[in-house]
């Protein structure tokens, strides 16, 4: 005799039960997932390995209650919980006694960590240009059938069917359900058209950039690279790095070039206007650049960056400038009465434009990088303008 339905589903149960928590673990802890050295340094493969905490199943403990228990020591307006002692009594400074927490590194394909991550952001501000176009494809939901993939298997109209089917047996309940009362989700591809779209990246690669704010800007072209890639079909990029110089590089020469130089901007800015002006025609290219740097500028290039960038504004859709700060960087440090503040010479003069489409952000920490994507890729409706 076959076992019921309802024990041979069990153990894919648990599997689809475990997959879901992984993946809400996965977004639960994104701002610190999206800057993991392991999946950075992935080098775009296929599957990434990622640590999470162990995830462990609900159960009841069992004892016997003692007398006094959810009482405690003192009485009512007792100060609780103050440690006294100068570091040398008993207790004080020893090695802790209790376990940690299991963690257990879990394999993810880099896509669906990507869709998890970047799925409700955009390129905004795209407008309708002649000639070619950007498609975007989608999945929609568009017929349910008796027959199909687990995966796709409609929970909630299979309940009802199942209901009903029991409702005709004189029980309108859930139970003893049958293969006849599965439905599965039938999805079909939607394409919607895009005006064709060129993404320029500048990176600062000088002296100045240590290895960690060096990390935390290839860190953010990563991740734009792998959401242009997921989300469109046909948007071009332009990688470029400078110092005091800038030049077009290849995508894998943009990350692996190491630092050296000085710092002048505005040769970036130069190389990505007449690269621009000649391969990505605004009357028929949607354009965005995105530079990242130290701020560590030149002081007397800052207007050049100025000029260049309001002209850059005249034929990009944005213009995003992220400035990478850490709190030991105290040269960049001022004071206002007594509230510290961080600031450049070069972003206090891009700030001076008054354009609705320049964003200009400061990363302090690694952990900021997913605020700074989802600031930098607001879908159109939801854009400042």
């Amino acid at each position: 005799m076959a076992p019921p339905w309802e024990l041979r589903r069990r153990g894919l149960k648990d599997s689809l039960r475990h997959d879901q928590r992984v993946k809400e673990a996965i977004r639960k802890n994104l701002r610190e997932l999206i800057a993991e050295e392991a999946i950075i340094t992935s080098d775009g493969q296929k599957r990434v390995r990622i640590p999470l905490r162990y995830l462990e199943q609900y159960r009841f403990k069992y004892g016997q209650p003692q007398e006094g228990v959810g009482q405690g020591p003192g009485q009512p307006g007792d100060l609780l919980g103050r440690q006294d002692g100068d570091g040398n009594g008993p207790g004080d400074g020893l090695a802790g006694d209790q376990p940690g927490d299991l963690t257990y590194e879990v394999e993810v394909p880099l896509d669906e960590l990507t869709r998890m991550m970047l799925e409700d952001l955009a390129l905004p501000w795209l407008e309708e240009k002649p000639e070619r176009q950007v498609t975007t494809i989608t999945h929609r939901h568009t017929d349910v059938r008796r027959r199909g993939s687990l995966a796709n298997l409609d929970k909630r109209r299979t309940l009802l069917a199942n209901i009903k089917r029991n409702a005709s047996r004189g029980v309108a309940e859930v139970g003893h359900l049958h293969d006849d009362d599965l439905r599965f989700k039938v999805w079909d591809e939607h394409e919607q058209k895009h005006a064709n779209a060129a993404v320029y990246m500048l990176m600062d690669r000088s002296g100045s950039m240590t290895t960690s704010k060096k990390y935390v800007a290839k860190s953010f072209f990563f991740w734009m690279v792998r959401f242009l890639r997921l989300k469109y079909q046909h948007v071009e990029t332009v990688f470029i790095a400078h110092d005091t110089e800038a030049q077009v590089v290849p995508e894998q020469d943009f990350f692996a070039l190491s630092n050296s130089g000085g710092t002048r901007c505005s040769s970036a800015y130069q190389v990505a206007l007449e690269h621009l002006q000649q391969h990505h025609p605004a009357s028929r290219w949607n354009i965005y650049l995105f530079h990242f740097s130290d701020g560590d500028n030149l002081p007397h290039d800052n207007a050049v960056c100025k000029t260049l960038v309001e002209d850059l504004l005249g034929q990009c859709n944005m213009v995003g400038y992220g400035e990478i700060r850490y709190k030991d960087d105290a040269s960049f440090y001022g004071w206002m009465g007594q509230t510290p503040y961080m600031i450049s010479s070069l972003q206090h003069t891009l700030e001076e434009i008054q354009h609705p489409r320049l964003l200009s952000v400061t990363i302090t920490h690694k952990d900021e990088l997913y605020q700074v994507l989802q600031t930098f890729l607001q879908p159109q409706e939801n854009a400042h303008v």
